[in-house]
């Protein structure tokens, strides 16, 4: 058993689900934090599981790794710097 995250039998015992897709589909449904690792298995906090459960007030984590980063956003910084050199800016 892991210390960090819940086996394979907590997580379909939480979600009534053996498959991960439908794994997926209800912690989604319900707002469960999650991750998947680069083998597909699901990976829920045990620290979150416990806090919910136990009707604490869970701490959401703040990294989602299903989330992408918005490169758009710093795109062309870099050039920015040579046209000012250039006179161009």
């Amino acid at each position: 058993m892991s210390e960090t995250y819940l086996s394979t039998d907590e997580l379909r015992e939480l979600t009534g689900c053996a498959h991960r897709a439908r794994q997926r589909a209800w912690l989604d449904a319900n707002r469960w934090p999650y991750a998947v690792a680069a083998t597909g298995h699901i990976r829920v906090l045990r620290e979150y599981w416990r806090a919910r459960l136990t009707g604490a007030q869970p701490t959401v984590p703040s990294v989602h790794a299903e989330r992408a980063h918005n490169f758009a956003a710093i795109e062309g910084i870099g050039d920015r710097g040579s046209k000012r050199r250039k006179g161009t800016a």
